[in-house]
């Protein structure tokens, strides 16, 4: 391939400089249409002229002071010739362009190119990411409230803290060997300390824990089967809607809530249908029995 049709980056140089005939000008142009990555190196190089054009081109077409005119029109006494030596004419600037300079210039406006376009690319994410922002906030679904997502479902909670607690090596807070405790910490904590008595149906109560409700504490009462099976009552404050004692079965755990005295109550634990009927029936006939308490 002949020498004077290899396009290097001194060609791209000039074609930006406007400094190429109009045969080395075409097959420049030919160049870049097949070399992307040189093409984007020069439209880096034409920007940037055409942003120093724009910041000081008002500069330069302004009139010059008279002194400065007065100084370019004097004579100056003529100088000592340049010193030669050999074939380059150190003395005489402009006269031969030292290569290492050439190839410092080059480095300088490739880096100044290059950080152009990595400027470019961040300017133009961020603004793209704050318009993703503003309009998802504009189109976004209004949010729930929070209490709106707890409370949907008692049953839930009380399987969930049953799952927890009932099968713990330790699964109450205070026994009912402490029974005067347990009662007082329920009515002060949750505002309800009547458990109701369930040994008829074979069921001792053990203890009870507080819990963390939606807006207030919630307790937790557990009760054991001589053969180890745990059944947990759950309960904490709620609207005076009243429910059906209609169990939910999930996992081998069947849960019946019922409401009563502004609180909801759920019954926990791995008995049948049957059986968990009944004791949630038992449960909610000896809590509207008791007395009221002073809340």
């Amino acid at each position: 391939m002949p020498a004077s049709s290899i396009i290097g980056e001194a060609d791209l140089h000039a074609l930006v400089d406007g400094e190429l005939d109009a045969e080395r000008r075409r097959k420049v142009e030919d160049h870049l249409l097949a070399h992307p990555g040189d093409a984007a190196l020069v439209e880096g190089w034409r920007r940037q002229n055409a942003a120093l054009r724009a910041a000081f081109e008002p500069a330069a077409l302004e009139m010059l002071p008279l002194s400065l005119k007065d100084a370019a029109t004097r004579t100056h006494a003529p100088q000592q010739g340049p010193i030669e030596t050999g074939a380059i004419h150190w003395g005489r600037p402009g006269a031969s362009r030292p290569s290492q300079r050439l190839d410092e210039i080059r480095a300088s406006r490739r880096r100044q190119a290059a950080l152009s376009t990595v400027l470019t690319l961040l300017a133009g994410a961020a603004v793209a990411g704050l318009a993703a922002l503003v309009f998802a906030g504009r189109n976004e679904a209004p949010r729930p409230p929070v209490s709106a997502v707890l409370t949907q479902s008692y049953a839930g909670r009380a399987s969930l803290t049953y799952a927890t607690y009932a099968s713990d090596a330790r699964p109450v807070e205070i026994e009912v060997s402490r029974k005067g405790e347990l009662v007082a910490w329920l009515a002060e904590r949750v505002g309800f300390s009547r458990p109701p008595n369930l040994a008829g149906l074979g069921l001792r109560l053990i203890g009870g824990r507080v819990l963390p409700g939606v807006a207030a504490p919630a307790g937790l009462l557990i009760y054991e089967r001589a053969n180890g099976a745990r059944l947990g009552l759950y309960f904490e404050r709620a609207e005076a809607a009243g429910a059906p004692l209609a169990p939910r079965a999930a996992q081998g755990v069947t849960a019946i809530e019922w409401r009563a005295g502004g609180f909801a109550f759920v019954l926990v634990g791995p008995l049948a249908q049957e059986e968990m009927q009944a004791a949630a029936e038992s449960a909610a006939t000896a809590i509207a029995a008791a007395p009221d308490e002073k809340r």
